[in-house]
């Protein structure tokens, strides 16, 4: 049952189409304890939601999903439940059934739930079939090899597709995505959470002695691949990447269309400080967040061959990832 007092703050809002809490202490006339006892009641009720983070907060009223009529089957649900995450425009992160029946409610195809789930599994399934048993996927051949005339890098491994066809981003293509424009450390440490496994097994599998991480361009307060050299806790010898500019605008990989060009700019804005570097290792692991065309890996392992002379092979790993079929990452 709605108090009079929550139907003013109801009426309020839906009138003004948001609301501060000091508007409403304002102009309805009650105390601003008592002001947030009816907000939070509003809140755990779902008829209001609240927006942004203190001190600039705003309460509106919750939009009505649209109802879905159409059950899922249980094995569907839960194969969609284990792989899928959709980010709203408002940015809310959801994950599962839910995520993907608000994808579906979005591009308006309430009527088509049941055939876009199965769509959707044979898609990722078929993606699936990558994956190689310790987890990770094989880019070698597929990306590298057949990118880049002679590879610099002996082999290419992803955790995962950035995009699927027609579906889009990857539940961990969202992660990295908004980890980086958020610069939401819980979804950092998701991140890491899933990879972790995964190069530790590479350590080992591939007897590891040096690792690289490729740096940022854009600068951030929060860098994931910062949390990430963190969060794996290697304790190895390190490669010293840095990225330095010749020009005064930075130009990011991601805002070139071609080949040619982001090789050019890995080229000639990745170097690495031998000082701090360990000299002729024997395996190298270089890690990076995603790789679009593969140009700033292929020039990190030449710039590595060139001034560190190691003995063995150079494996690179990289949270999400491109190869033929599969869109080239622009976005990241």
């Amino acid at each position: 049952m709605t108090t009079d007092t929550a139907g003013r703050i109801i009426g309020y809002i839906y009138t003004n189409k948001q609301a501060k809490a000091i508007d409403l202490v304002r102009d309805i006339g009650i105390t601003n304890a008592a002001v947030h006892r009816q907000l939070n009641k509003l809140m755990a009720k779902g008829e209001i939601v609240r927006v942004g983070k203190p001190p600039t907060v705003f309460y509106v009223i919750k939009t009505k999903e649209k109802p879905n009529l159409t059950s899922l089957p249980e094995e569907v649900a839960d194969f969609i439940d284990r792989n899928y995450v959709y980010v709203s425009p408002t940015g809310e992160l959801l994950k599962g059934v839910e995520g993907f029946i608000r994808w579906v409610n979005s591009i308006h195809q309430e009527k088509y739930l049941l055939s876009l789930a199965h769509e959707y599994i044979k898609v990722r399934s078929a993606a699936d079939k990558f994956i190689r048993r310790d987890g990770s996927i094989d880019a070698t051949k597929a990306k590298e090899r057949s990118t880049f005339e002679q590879s610099a890098i002996d082999k290419l491994l992803y955790k995962d597709f950035y995009s699927l066809e027609k579906f889009g981003k990857t539940a961990l293509g969202q992660m990295v995505l908004y980890a980086k424009i958020s610069q939401n450390r819980d979804i950092i440490s998701g991140i890491i959470k899933q990879v972790k496994p995964i190069i530790d097994r590479i350590l080992q599998e591939y007897k590891i002695d040096a690792i690289g991480y490729i740096p940022p361009s854009v600068k951030r307060k929060v860098q994931l691949m910062s949390e990430l050299k963190e969060g794996l806790k290697i304790h190895l010898p390190e490669i010293s990447f840095v990225k330095a500019y010749t020009g005064e605008v930075i130009v990011s990989q991601k805002s070139l269309s071609k080949l040619s060009e982001r090789i050019d700019n890995a080229r000639n804005t990745i170097f690495i400080d031998v000082n701090k570097s360990a000299l002729m290792p024997n395996n190298v692991l270089l890690i990076d967040d995603a790789v679009g065309s593969g140009a700033t890996l292929h020039e990190a392992a030449i710039k590595v061959k060139e001034l560190l002379h190691p003995k063995g092979k150079i494996i690179a790993f990289a949270v999400i990832g491109s190869i033929r079929g599969f869109e080239v990452i622009r976005e990241i």
